[in-house]
């Protein structure tokens, strides 16, 4: 029973892990900065480092259970051209964080029913004790 609960509770925390990471993804889809060897007149509006996106991996744990662990994503930004962007370089383009909206947005669906399977296995244990202490009443 203590192995299912650690299992179900690392799925728990797993699962919010990928929701977490997707949710950063999509805030920061559309953060822009000045690609490399940029103009530096606009370095105040410069942010000092674009953001880079995160993907989760899953691993299985030794005694059971997962463990979710956060990579870069690589690459971590695309050049795109946008010559009104206060941050564009002399040329006009700008570096946009490599998310995908669609991806991060299947990440969510995916964390939101492996924390609902997570929770039912919860559940399920915990009414398995209740019948158990009620037989042995």
């Amino acid at each position: 029973m203590i192995n299912g609960i650690s299992t179900s509770l690392s799925g728990l925390l797993a699962a919010s892990t990928r929701a977490n990471t997707a949710a950063n993804n999509i805030v920061n889809a559309f953060n822009t900065s000045t690609p490399a060897g940029g103009d530096t007149s606009t370095a105040a509006i410069q942010t000092a480092r674009a953001y880079v996106p995160q993907r989760v991996i899953n691993s299985s744990q030794k005694n059971g259970g997962v463990v979710a662990t956060r990579l870069p994503v690589t690459p971590s930004s695309l050049t795109v051209f946008n010559p009104s962007n206060p941050v564009s370089n002399e040329q006009g383009f700008v570096n946009i964080p490599n998310v995908d909206p669609a991806v991060e947005f299947s990440e969510l669906i995916k964390a939101k029913h492996a924390y609902k399977a997570n929770a039912a296995v919860l559940r399920t244990l915990a009414e398995t004790e209740d019948a158990t202490l009620d037989i042995l009443k």
